[in-house]
């Protein structure tokens, strides 16, 4: 979390306040556009505004198209989304522009200033929050977790939730692993396509639960200079998958309790390649098994 911004438990107080408000009870896709209407916010199309705006101003957001993912005005009660984007993160979006509006504070740093004036800091504190603010909106204020963790740990119960949730794979998998009781972590990874088909990858991120932090460490300071092929050769099936999952496999890394091999499931978004590491679960609860890039079966414990 950036420096200045608020803790997680005081903006899932406010996406709280917001489900509350629309009277959302115990549902996993959340309705955002009855939380928009709870609190007094309509939708519009951020790409057809219509004869309302002036011409330039509608040249300049055409434009923008792919850029500009949404818009708030507090001052006309409405925001802006992207058609075009795909669902999940048009939901994303929707709600992250509803936090804006729903934290106090973030009207008050915008009232003197605007997105081109204001301190780059504070905006990056501010995107950060709104961000927050809709992973809570969009995840139940906790509910997304406590059910991922009637699984046992891994990859697929992130994958198989997300749908019901409205969410996409990759908000679900840092969400999962982010809030979890279990000691999981995840290595994220971009791909960047070259030509004859072969990717590079580049710009490693990596979250861990604070299970995982309490019993091995940061998984970053585990990691053996750059992530790739060479340094991981037993990862070399997860950091090239191209499309969907991929068969588990094991790593070994050097954590605060010394050497400790770790079960590794990968997934890819096609822009992402998600890299879960967990220990081998001993749970005897129902778990789930991938038969499909968007099908599971249960099996008993």
């Amino acid at each position: 979390m950036l420096e200045g911004a608020a803790s997680t438990s005081k903006i899932r107080q406010y996406a709280k306040g917001a489900l509350a408000a629309a009277g959302v009870g115990d549902v996993t896709r959340v309705p955002v556009d009855q939380v928009a209407e709870a609190v007094g916010l309509h939708r519009r199309d951020l790409f057809e505004l219509g004869e309302e705006a002036p011409r330039r101003f509608r040249e300049v957001i055409k434009k923008l198209s792919g850029k500009v993912l949404g818009l708030l005005s507090v001052a006309k009660r409405e925001y802006y989304v992207d058609r075009s984007l795909p669902v999940p993160r048009q939901r994303f979006t929707e709600a992250h522009e509803i936090g804006h509006d729903a934290l106090p504070w973030h009207g008050a740093a915008f009232w003197g200033d605007d997105h081109t004036t204001l301190d780059p800091s504070t905006k990056e504190v501010l995107e950060q929050e709104a961000n927050q603010f809709s992973a809570e909106l969009l995840f139940g204020a906790g509910r997304f977790t406590k059910h991922a963790d009637q699984y046992a740990p891994g990859l697929e119960a992130a994958l198989h939730l997300a749908p019901q949730y409205g969410v996409s794979a990759h908000a679900a998998i840092r969400k999962y692993v982010e809030d979890s009781e279990h000691a999981i972590a995840v290595l994220t990874i971009g791909r960047y396509p070259k030509a004859g088909g072969t990717v590079e990858l580049f710009g490693t991120q990596t979250f861990e639960s604070s299970r995982f932090r309490e019993r091995y460490g940061r998984l970053a300071s585990m990691l053996r200079g750059r992530v790739g092929n060479t340094t991981y050769p037993e990862l070399a099936a997860l950091l090239s998958l191209q499309t969907g999952s991929a068969p588990a496999c094991e790593v070994t890394l050097d954590t605060t309790r010394g050497s400790t091999s770790f079960v590794a499931e990968g997934f890819t978004n096609g822009r992402l390649n998600f890299v879960v590491l967990h220990r081998k679960s001993k749970l005897t609860g129902q778990k789930l098994k991938l038969v499909s890039t968007d099908g599971f079966e249960l099996l008993p414990g």
